[in-house]
Formats: structure tokens, sequence, C-alpha cells
């Protein structure tokens, strides 16, 4: 070794599809080692780093394992492990090194050729270092040796976003905490603006965890200059004393026959909905879902006068009706300004969070998120072509990241907004970071578009078969991830990380968010391309906050 790496064996097989066959050294205890440990193996032509795929107990005599030692024996099994029993591990390559070139592996190590753990210096080689522009640290290998104290593992936040991402995990494995690390990062580094749906009211100021202790907020960190909070419950916003940059009422005539096509299962809506709502449209105009809310006309009465049929109108009015017990959803001449307000505020490189009070409820979330959602479409494709007309810098779009919750529901199929900004808005400079505890619920053509995907711990066979949907080598990320602490780790693979590596999360604590504040300064605008790149590099956890 070219380096005083800790050595754990030589190469006696390979194989291309199954991977690479070690023999562990004698001096060292098979117990030492994990799935996905981070290993190197070298020999005069290439240097190939991988990760621990797979360990197994051998014998040169099968009659020691047919008729094994007393347990007691512990001089008799020492001397068997000195010559007749032996320990192996499998190796799944991910990245060669050729003269100082990286590349994905294609190739195989000869026989007998090094392998030893990574050291520090190596995961700097493959993962960057966060005081270089662009990277940012979001853990340390995942071994007992390294917890908070390694050299730590970037990721690449400029590929980051530039592509939709996910954040996976059943309940109770902090992701929520892990987006909080990652929107921190993508706002300190200045990679781009964020529009936040805050269902639960948690990302912008202090929030209490499971476990009692508090955590900042976004807008805590980076203060209301780059965090603007929009609401939609202005009393709730009052009552918790949580201030905010503004008020969002919908009008009912801002809704589109296309949004309530993505709340049918939501709002229980009839087959017969769209076209019902159609011939309403076609005889009232714009705002014909507010005037059947409010309308109490007999339907047969409605009917005479649309040509729609009177069982469809009452089905679809009592669907309706279930908006009017949100406060936030108008009738007449108000209009939607709040939310050209915030398109507006993104446009201009502030981060937006919009919280929704006391309207938790699925249904709201999802209505707000899609109508919300639809117009950020319209106006980024827009300024896209208009971008593409005049090559002016003023009119190039902003790098745009939503991030939403509960992902499943809006991307259950790939046609709604949220499928075509999965599929297209790459070109048109907006993403998606979702974070989802049912990946199996997401259409399979989108969860196949998403570049990074960060899994902590999955227990439902369907959910983790999807979460590797169209990546290669997916099984034995199945293993690695199936060894994950249901705390504080994570798988991270995809885009913005040259090889998949299991990782202790970085604490989400003060050490953490004080280090992003002393960096604000000197941050870079979200409009020009990197940023100011001084990386903290603390990982000492001062409490576990991911719970």
């Amino acid at each position: 070794m070219s380096r005083e790496r800790k050595a754990i064996g030589q190469v006696t097989a390979a194989d291309s599809e199954k991977g690479v066959t070690v023999h562990l050294g004698r001096e060292l205890r098979v117990e030492q080692l994990r799935l996905g440990q981070f290993v190197v193996v070298e020999n005069p032509e290439a240097q190939f780093f991988g990760t621990v795929s797979g360990l197994r107990l051998g014998a040169n005599d099968a009659g020691v394992t047919s008729d094994p030692p007393a347990s007691g024996s512990r001089l008799v099994r020492e001397a068997l492990a000195r010559g007749t029993t032996f320990a192996e591990c499998t190796i799944h390559l991910d990245l060669e090194v050729t003269t100082g070139e990286r590349q994905p592996a294609r190739t195989i190590p000869s026989h007998f050729s090094s392998v030893a753990l990574a050291d520090e210096t190596d995961v700097q080689v493959v993962f960057g270092d966060e005081q270089k522009e662009g990277f940012f640290a979001v853990g340390t290998p995942c071994d007992a040796s390294r917890k908070e104290t390694g050299q730590p593992v970037c990721i690449d936040l400029r590929k980051f976003v530039e592509r939709s991402n996910g954040i996976f995990g059943r309940s109770g494995t902090g992701k929520s905490m892990l987006a909080r690390l990652l929107l921190c990062g993508v706002i300190d580094r200045g990679q781009a603006v964020n529009l936040i749906f805050d269902m639960h009211n948690e990302y912008a100021t202090y929030r209490e965890t499971e476990a009692g202790l508090k955590v900042k907020g976004l807008r805590d960190i980076f203060g209301a200059k780059k965090i603007k909070v929009y609401t939609l419950d202005a009393e709730s916003s009052r009552r918790s004393g949580r201030s905010n940059d503004g008020v969002v009422l919908i009008p009912y005539s801002s809704l589109t026959l296309g949004d309530l096509e993505a709340l049918e299962e939501e709002m229980r809506l009839s087959g017969q909905a769209v076209t019902t709502g159609t011939l309403l449209q076609r005889k009232w105009g714009r705002d014909w879902i507010g005037r059947l809310v409010a309308d109490d006309r007999d339907a047969k009465e409605i009917s005479e006068e649309t040509g729609a049929n009177s069982g469809s109108i009452d089905a679809l009015r009592r669907s309706l009706q279930k908006l009017e017990r949100f406060d936030f959803m108008v009738q007449g001449s108000k209009d939607d300004s709040g939310i050209k307000r915030m398109i507006d505020e993104l446009k201009q490189g502030n981060n937006v969070i919009l919280e929704f009070g006391r309207h938790e409820s699925t249904l709201a979330y999802m209505l707000v998120s899609t109508l919300v959602t639809r117009q950020i479409h319209e106006a980024w494709v827009d300024q896209s072509e208009r971008y593409e007309r005049s090559q002016s810098k003023v009119d190039k779009p902003q790098q745009l990241v939503i991030t939403i919750e509960e992902a499943h529901k809006f991307l259950n199929n790939k046609d709604t907004i949220f499928g075509t900004i999965a599929r297209e808005m790459r070109k048109y400079a907006v993403t998606l970071l979702i974070i989802d505890q049912r990946p199996s619920s997401i259409d399979p053509d989108v969860m196949s578009q998403l570049g990074t995907r960060v899994t902590a711990l999955l227990s439902d066979a369907h959910d983790i078969e999807a979460v590797f949907t169209g990546v290669y080598g997916g099984r034995h990320l199945k293993d690695t991830l199936a060894t994950l602490d249901t705390r504080q780790e994570a798988l991270v693979f995809g885009h913005a990380v040259p090889m998949a590596v299991a990782i202790h999360t970085r604490s989400f604590d003060d050490k953490f968010t004080n280090g992003l504040n002393t960096r604000l300064g000197s941050g870079r605008d979200p409009r020009t391309v990197g940023s100011n790149g001084n990386g903290n590099g603390s990982h000492e956890a001062e409490e576990d906050l991911f719970g």
C-alpha cells in the first residue's frame, strides 16, 4: 500500500457481476467489518474504491465444520483458525482511478491485489472537500470507528439541485431533519432558491422534537432577508407569535379542471366530475367553481341552464363544498396576489416557506401545493423561453427547488404537475426535493428520474424495491440499507455523489447552525453559480436531534 491504511486481505477471485472476493488476513477478526464499509483495492495498474457487500466463513477441511470443536475449546479454535478455517468478504466495486482519472469501475483487480479500509484521505479524494466550492458535508462514513469523527462525506450541491431528489425512510427515522440539513446546505452555499410547502409549520422557526429538544428553523438561522414566510392562516400565526411576510388567499376562480383531476381521490370526485365541470365552465366561465359552491338552487334548475346532468351536478357540488371549510378559499374579486408575491420573491432570489397553520389536512396540502406549483411551472417556462430568445443574464431563471412532503400523494401519477416537473423541468431550472415514507406508491417513471436519493431505514419490501428503481447494483445496496440504525443513519447514492455510501448523518445542533451563521455575510447570491464554499467541518454530536 502506498499509505499506511489498515490492510484487511487480498483479492482471490473477482467477477464483474458478482463482485470481488477478498481473503481476510489472519490477524483480522471478521466481526471488525460491516456491510457497506468503504474499502480500497490497490495494485500497480489501478486503484479501486468500493464497499463491503457480503461476509462469509469457510474451511479448507469440510470435516471441521461437520464436527466443530467444543465451544469451550479456545486453544483448538485458535489453532484451526491459523490453518484450517478462514473468512472472506465480497466487495462491490464502484470507482477506479487510473493515471489520476476517476471513473466508474469497468474492470476488475488482478489476483492478490491488496485490500484495505479506506482512510480519511480516501474519503476526501472520492467525496470532495467541504472547503471547496459547491461541496457540503452531510455526515461521516457509517462504521463504528468513524461516527461523528472522521473525514466528512460531501455531496456536490451543484449536481444535487440540477435534478429532482428524494429523501425516504419509515416514520421516525428523521426524514424532516435530513431535509432541513440539505436545505441549509443549498441556502448557505447559494446553489438555488427554495420553495418549501410546510404542512406542519416546522421549517421556519424553532420546533420541538419528539425527544423534547428545540431545533432552530431556517428563518432563525438565515434571517428574514433570506427566508420569507407566507401563511394560509394569519390567525394561527398571530396566536403562536410567528411573524410572516404575507397571507395567501386563493380565489375559487384560480382553480382549473386540471387541479381538480389531481385531487380526484382526496375529494372523492365521481368519474363524471371533469365532464360536468367542463360544461359548467363553458357556460359560467372561469369562476364556475365558486358559483357552483355558492349556488343553492336545485340541481335540475342548474342542469337546465348548463346542460350538465343533474345527478352529476349534485355529486360535484357536494365534493366542492368541502373546500368551504378552508378560510383561505375566497369568493368574488379577491385575487391570488399572495401567490404572485411568493413567485416574485423566488424570482428575486429569496427562499420562501409556505406555512399551512391549522390547515394540516392532506386535501388542503395537495390543493394549495398543486395550484401554486402549476403557476410556478407556467412562470418558469415563460421566463426560460424568454431567456432562450434574449440570452440576457437578466432573463435567466433562478434555479428553484420545490420541497414537498407526503410526496406519494402527488406522484402516484406521472401526469400530475409534480410528475411533469420531475420528468421535464430540469431544462427550465425547476426540480423537486420529495420527502416520503412510501416510495412504492410513487410512479416508477418518476422514481427513475430522481438524481440523488437519501434513504434512511425502510421496512416494507415494496418500498425498498421502489427506492432502488433504475439503480445499478441495487441488490447489494438493499443489504446495506437493512443494516442502518433507526436514527441518524442513511444511505446516499445517485447523481450528487460519485458512489453509494452509508453515512452517520451530521447532527443538526447549535455547532452546525452557528457555523452556518458565521458564513452568511460572505455567501453569494443564488443567482450566481457556486458559493463561498467555506466549510464548517464540525461533526461533533452534542445531541441526537433526528427523532
